[in-house]
C-alpha cells in the first residue's frame, strides 16, 4: 500500500462502504480491533443495564411473567454479554471473528427481548414495545457495529418480533403503530450508522496517509543524515589537502606574484570550507541531528584552542587576532563543541566581512552569566541589516578580498546559542566596528579540577545518538 492507492480511493469515494480489493481488508482489520476495544466498555455498561431490568422485573411485573423474563436474562441475555466482554481481553480469537461474534451477541440481546415481550403476550400483559427502540438503538449506536452487519441483525430482530406478535394474536392496528415508530427508530438508527462508518472510514484513509507520510519522510531524513555525514567527510578531506598543499607552497621561495597567487587561493579555499561548514552545519540543525551536551567547564583552554583554530585564517586576510585576559577560574555552563563552532562562526564573520585590521576575544563574567565577545575595529554594520542581522540568508556588503557568503554563519550562532540554553547579540556603530557577543549561564566550581583535552583542525557539530556518525 502506498499514498497512491489511498489519495485514489479518497478521490474515487466510498459512499457504498466499500474500499478497493487492497484497502478493504486493510480497513477491516482495523475496524475489528477499534470494536474490539469499544466492545470492553459496552458490554461492562450492558451487563449493568441488562441487571437493572431483572431488579425492574422483580417490582413492577406479575411473579409468573417475572420468573420467565428473568431466567431469560440470566440465562441468555447476561451470559452472552459476560461473554463478550470476557473475549474482548483475550488474544484470541482474531479481531475479525470476534467481530462477528459481537454482532451475533446484539442479535441474541434483541431476540431475547422479543421473547421477553412474547411471554408479556401470551399471559396478556400489556408490556409495552420500547425494549426494542432501546435494543435498535443500542446496536446502531452505542456499540458501533458495522452498518451492514447491524442493519440486517436489526432486521432480523424486527422481523422475529412482528412473527411474534403476530404468533400471539396480538392486534394488527396497534401492531402496526407499533411497527411504525419501530421501522422510524431503526431507519434514524441505519442513517447514523452509516454516516459514522463512513467517517471512520475517512479517518482511516486519513491515518494511513499520515503514516506513510510519516514513513517517508523519516526514510528521508535517514537518507540526508547519511548524505550530510558522508559529505561532511569526503568533501572537507579533499579541501584539507588543498589547504595543506598550499600551506606547504607559500613556505617556498617564489616570486611575489607567486606568492600573491597562493595567497588568493588560500583565502579562496578557506571561505569554502566555512561555507560548506555552514551548510552542513544547518542541515544538521533542521533533520534534529544536533543534541547539546551541556557541561561546565573553564572557559580559558576553549578560548585558547579558537585562537589556534583560526589564527591561520586571520593572517592570510593580513589580520591581527588577539586574546585579552581572561580569569582562570572564569567556568561557564554549556557544549564544549557547540560553544566552539558558535565562536569559530563569529571569529570568521569578522575575518570575512568586517573589513577590520584587529579582532579581540574577550570573556567576563556578568552575574550569573558568562559573556564571551569578538570584537573588530571594521566598518561597523549596516543599520539596514543590524536588526535581522541573526536571521538566515541575511548577508553584508563584501569586496574583492571578502567574498560573499550565504548568509548562514550567524543564523547557526542564534540556534546553537539557543540550544544550550544562551543568547546572542550584538554592538555597532559605523565606522567603529561591531561586537558580537554571546551570553552562558556561569558553571558552578569542580568538586576536582578535571584535564582539558587538547584538539585540533575544524570541529564538526556534535550529533545525537542517533545520528549517522561522520
Amino acid at each position: 500500500m502506498d499514498t497512491q492507492v489511498i489519495r485514489s480511493q479518497q478521490a474515487a469515494g466510498f459512499r457504498r462502504l466499500r474500499f478497493s480489493q487492497e484497502l478493504e481488508p486493510r480497513y477491516q482489520e482495523f475496524r475489528a480491533s477499534v470494536v474490539r476495544d469499544r466492545a470492553r466498555l459496552v458490554s461492562a455498561a450492558g451487563l449493568m443495564l441488562f441487571s437493572s431490568f431483572i431488579l425492574a422485573d422483580l417490582l413492577l411485573l406479575p411473579a409468573e411473567l417475572a420468573s420467565v423474563t428473568i431466567a431469560i436474562r440470566l440465562w441468555l441475555t447476561l451470559p452472552t454479554i459476560t461473554v463478550v466482554w470476557w473475549l474482548s481481553f483475550c488474544h484470541k480469537p482474531a479481531n475479525i471473528l470476534f467481530e462477528h461474534l459481537y454482532t451475533l451477541a446484539y442479535l441474541i440481546g434483541g431476540l431475547s427481548v422479543v421473547a421477553i415481550i412474547a411471554a408479556a403476550r401470551v399471559r396478556d400483559f400489556p408490556l409495552p414495545y420500547e425494549g426494542m427502540l432501546l435494543i435498535l438503538m443500542f446496536g446502531y449506536f452505542a456499540m458501533g457495529l458495522p452498518f451492514f452487519a447491524v442493519s440486517i441483525a436489526s432486521a432480523l430482530i424486527i422481523a422475529t418480533y412482528v412473527a411474534a406478535e403476530l404468533a400471539t394474536g396480538h392486534p394488527v392496528t396497534p401492531l402496526l403503530v407499533n411497527l411504525f415508530f419501530i421501522l422510524t427508530a431503526n431507519t434514524i438508527g441505519m442513517v447514523g450508522s452509516w454516516l459514522s462508518e463512513y467517517r471512520h472510514r475517512a479517518h482511516f484513509l486519513d491515518q494511513k496517509l499520515i503514516e506513510l507520510l510519516h514513513q517517508s519522510a523519516k526514510e528521508e531524513s535517514e537518507q540526508k543524515g547519511r548524505l550530510i555525514s558522508v559529505a561532511s567527510h569526503d568533501l572537507r578531506q579533499p579541501l584539507n589537502v588543498i589547504a595543506l598543499m598550499l600551506d606547504n607552497l607559500s613556505q617556498a621561495r617564489l616570486s611575489a606574484t607567486h606568492l600573491s597567487l597562493i595567497q588568493r587561493l588560500q583565502r579562496t579555499v578557506g571561505h569554502f570550507r566555512q561555507l560548506l561548514s555552514n551548510v552542513l552545519d544547518v542541515s544538521r540543525l533542521h533533520e534534529g541531528m544536533v543534541c547539546p551536551q551541556n557541561e561546565g567547564f573553564t572557559l580559558t583552554p576553549l578560548i585558547g584552542q579558537l585562537i589556534d583554530l583560526t589564527v591561520d585564517q586571520a593572517a592570510i586576510h593580513r589580520i591581527t587576532l588577539k586574546q585579552d585576559t581572561i580569569p582562570a577560574n572564569l567556568r561557564v555552563h554549556a557544549d564544549p563543541d557547540l560553544l566552539l563552532r558558535v565562536l569559530q562562526n563569529l571569529v570568521f564573520n569578522a575575518i570575512d566581512h568586517s573589513g577590520g585590521r584587529n579582532i579581540r576575544v574577550s570573556a567576563n563574567q556578568r552575574g550569573d552569566t558568562v559573556r564571551i565577545e569578538i570584537s573588530d575595529d571594521g566598518g561597523g554594520l549596516d543599520d539596514r541589516i543590524k536588526p535581522d542581522v541573526f536571521k538566515p540568508y541575511i548577508r553584508g556588503e563584501h569586496g574583492p578580498d571578502h567574498p560573499a557568503g550565504l548568509g548562514l554563519g550567524l543564523a547557526i550562532v542564534q540556534q546553537l546559542t539557543q540550544m544550550m540554553g544562551g543568547r546572542c547579540g550584538v554592538r555597532s556603530y559605523p565606522t567603529q566596528g561591531s561586537s558580537f557577543w554571546v551570553e552562558l549561564a556561569v558553571a558552578p566550581p569542580p568538586d576536582e579540577t578535571a584535564a582539558t583535552a587538547d584538539a585540533a583542525g575544524d570541529v564538526p557539530l556534535r550529533s545525537n545518538p542517533s545520528a549517522v556518525p561522520d
